[in-house]
This record gives C-alpha cells, structure tokens and sequence, in this order.
C-alpha cells in the first residue's frame, strides 16, 4: 500500500475516479459520501443526503456530475464541484441501487437493482424512460459502450445481457460463466466486453459476433471488480487481498 488517503468510521463501499484523476469519490456503510483530492485526502466536497448505505457511485464522463445509489433505494445526481443535490430519484421499489452507469454523452443513467430490473432515466428531468427485463437476479454491474449504442448487464443469474441503447431491445445473452457475476464492462475501443465473478474467471469476448474469445481462470476467490487502462493494454482485476493485471487485449 502506497498510504492511506484518509481513515473512516464505517466500512467504504463505493469509490470511483474523476475523469481529471485527481479527485475520487468515496461512498461509505453509514451513509456519508465525499470527494477527496487523491493526493492529501482532503474532502472536496462532502454530500449529504443518503440515510443508508452508499452501493455505488460514478461520475459523468465530463466530470460536473456524480450519482450516487443507496440502499435506501434512491439515485441521486449531484453538482461534483459544489456538492448541490441535483437530481432525487427513487426507483418505486424496495430494492437497493446495486449499480450504476452514465451514457458516454451524459444524457442517460442506468441503475440496476435487487428486484432484476434495470432502469434508465433522463438525467436532465429524472423522468424514466425505459425499463429493461430479462434477468432473473440481482442485476450487479453496468456498462455503456463507448459509441453509447449499446449497455450490457451483468447478473447473479450467470448472464451478461447485451441491450440496444435506442430501441431498450434485448440482442444477445451471454453464457458460459457458472456461478454469479460481479463485474462486467467494454474495452476503451468497444470491441470487447470482459466480465468476471464468483467463478474466478475473466471472460473476453467479441462485442460484434458475441463469441467467448477467452477464458481467463484469474485468481482462486471470487473477481469483485475489472478496470481496464485507458489504452486497452492492460486489465486489473480484484479479488480476496490481490490484484492481478493482465494484457488479454493485445
């Protein structure tokens, strides 16, 4: 460990990067959400308004915006510089917000929830504009493609689904992981989709024919998280105490 950017009271549950690199977002088990500079831990902004656990965060592509979930089943958009409450959405359920993704152009939020469903909303009035049915589990993580035609989903139910971004039309279901998923994104240039889960494996495949085009058995716990660098050389998975980069995209 490098050092420690700043010591909290409750467990952290969420935490994303600004676009800029110089400032992350941290979500925490009793609710507090914040902004620090990566470098001093200072806070930059702090948020309130979560009365329960933050499960993730995201920031927009242009960094002016961070959403936020809970589990007291709200979505929330807030000013990243100033900390303002944007935007108050509630999904109309009981479910926690398990996951989040914003559209490459801002304009969309998608959220995932415990209920199997995944919502998308309109950032710019918090108005629903569709909701996506096919999985039978949790839905737990989100991703757009980088032309924004497209979102895939990753489910407890072993599946990642391809949907169309324009018409909310299922294409193609992926199978081959056995047990659930936890992770699951595209390569900077959208011609892959890599996912990962409790089966301890990486899978890579074709974001075009939908074929599995490599199997990776990655670590010996469940794969908790993927990242890939901004050139698409390297992939970083998480696991139990380990991190592991690979180069499966060369």
């Amino acid at each position: 460990m490098e050092r420690i950017l700043k010591r909290y009271e409750s467990a952290i549950t969420a935490v994303a990067f600004h676009p800029d690199g110089e400032r992350i977002g941290v979500g925490t088990y009793n609710g507090t959400l914040q902004v620090l500079n990566v470098h001093d831990g200072n806070v930059l902004p702090s948020f309130q308004g979560h009365d329960e656990a933050v499960t993730v965060v995201r920031f927009d592509p242009s960094g002016k915006y961070l959403a936020s979930g809970s589990a007291d089943d709200s979505l929330v958009i807030w000013d990243a510089n100033q900390g303002d409450e944007l935007l108050s959405i509630d999904q109309g359920n009981e479910y926690d917000v398990t996951t989040l993704a914003f559209s490459p152009d801002g304009s969309r939020i998608a959220t995932g929830d415990g209920e199997s469903e995944i919502k998308v909303w309109d950032t710019s009035n918090g108005e629903e504009v569709e909701t996506l049915r096919g999985h039978t589990e949790t839905v737990t993580a989100l991703a757009y493609s980088p032309s924004g035609k497209h979102l895939v989903s990753a489910s407890w139910d072993d599946t990642v689904r391809v949907w169309d971004n324009e018409t909310g039309k299922m294409i193609k279901t992926l199978r081959g992981h056995t047990a659930d998923i936890t992770s699951v994104l595209f390569s900077p240039d959208g011609r892959s989709i890599l996912s990962a889960g409790d089966d301890k494996t990486i899978r890579i495949w074709n974001a075009r024919t939908y074929v599995l085009q490599k199997t990776i058995p990655a670590h010996v716990d469940t794969i908790t998280c993927l990242t890939v660098s901004p050139d698409g050389r390297l992939l970083a998975s998480g696991s139990k105490e380990i991190i592991g980069v690979w180069a499966p995209l060369q």
